[in-house]
């Protein structure tokens, strides 16, 4: 099986190697457990292999993805290089239209042989329809679009708490092809940010839920340990 490694360190081991390539993955989590900082981080270390990637803001600006990024990545010293060679472009797109992003970033492949790209967030879309089975058939045919192409997707999604036992279940859990949860949990006086492989189709995967820190020089999923 092709696996695409998302060099962020410790989750390619609990993901058995890496994400199955094409896949289309959701990062599901509330506000403050770090799904930018995961998305970004996906796209800056496949740039660094060589793989050109696509993020995709549908709030932020490029300039302020980029001066956040700055400020919790510190020792990525080479970000403005590779954008600079478009190994990471950043789009931030007029119209929260499905359809649309997913020409983007086919547009993307083709011009500039893309093979990542992170979608932030599935949430804004959400939000910008009138009707709940309208969100469903969109995503349906987003997803239809998507497999047709040669790039593996990380979808960001707000979750509506931060806690682990809090999670609802809603649609993207069960169409998309992977889910990792992302959790900001209380104990004591301070918070844990932890994540779990909720699910990954077609691939055993570790199913243990592990502490994780954002550090100057990126993420440290801190394998094997325990959150309490």
């Amino acid at each position: 099986m092709d696996r695409v490694k998302t060099g962020i360190s410790g989750l390619d081991e609990m993901l058995g190697g890496g994400i199955p390539a094409r896949r289309h993955v959701a990062l599901s989590g509330g506000p403050g457990c770090g799904k930018t900082s995961f998305g970004f981080e996906f796209i800056y270390r496949g740039a660094q292999a060589g793989e050109n990637g696509v993020y995709i803001s549908l709030e932020e600006t490029e300039d302020d993805i980029l001066s956040n990024m700055k400020s919790t990545f510190p020792m990525f010293a080479d970000v403005d290089a590779l954008i600079k060679a478009k190994s990471i472009k950043i789009i931030k797109p007029d119209k929260l239209d499905m359809e649309g992003i997913a020409e983007t970033i086919e547009d993307e492949i083709t011009k500039h042989e893309v093979r990542r790209a992170v979608i932030d967030s599935a949430t804004m879309i959400r939000l910008s329809m009138a009707k709940e089975i309208e969100y469903r058939q969109t995503l349906f045919e987003f997803l239809s679009l998507l497999r047709n192409l040669d790039c593996t997707t990380i979808t960001t999604l707000e979750a509506t708490s931060p806690q682990r036992e809090s999670v609802t279940f809603d649609i993207e859990h069960f169409v998309m092809d992977g889910i990792i949860n992302l959790y900001n949990l209380d104990k004591g006086d301070k918070r844990i940010r932890a994540l779990e492989i909720f699910k990954m189709r077609g691939t055993d995967h570790s199913r243990e839920l592990v502490p994780f820190r954002v550090l100057p020089n990126g993420i440290k999923v801190d394998v094997g340990e325990k959150v309490f």
